[in-house]
């Protein structure tokens, strides 16, 4: 099993491909597309979701799973103009990834730029086999 797996019950559309949306109420979610480099040291992720700033993004960790989401902000029009063609995603993005045991869980950082979110997974140092003393009642 590899330090980090994409989970396989994402469902949605990738974040490159165009949605047209002739109602409020439709909701899409986007994957995020993604870069992994590994190191020895971290892992870093790169997640492409345009339109979004760093407080319209959610990351959050349980039980070895990171789960990336952000909404995007519906675009506001001016009086009197009526939406004919939309090209540009209205929804939700959602990503989730399945983490290894190797990570250090609290030096995860993030940061966004540009519509591209950056996290960096530093490994744990000590990923050699323990020895576990056995005590003695």
């Amino acid at each position: 099993m590899s330090i980090l797996e994409k989970t396989e019950e994402q469902t949605g559309t990738d974040s490159s491909s165009v949605e047209s949306v002739n109602s409020e109420s439709q909701v899409n979610t986007y994957l995020p597309r993604t870069d992994i480099l590994d190191s020895e040291t971290e892992v870093k992720i790169w997640a492409e979701m345009p339109g979004l700033d760093n407080e319209s993004v959610n990351i959050t960790l349980e039980k070895n799973v990171l789960t990336l989401e952000g909404k995007i902000k519906t675009p506001v029009f001016p009086e009197g103009y009526s939406l004919k063609i939309n090209e540009y995603p209205v929804g939700n993005y959602r990503r989730t990834f399945k983490l290894g045991q190797e990570f250090n869980y609290e030096d995860i950082q993030a940061k966004m730029s540009n519509g591209v979110l950056c996290l960096t997974l530093p490994k744990s140092k000590d990923l050699g086999p323990k020895r576990i003393n056995v005590k003695a009642e």
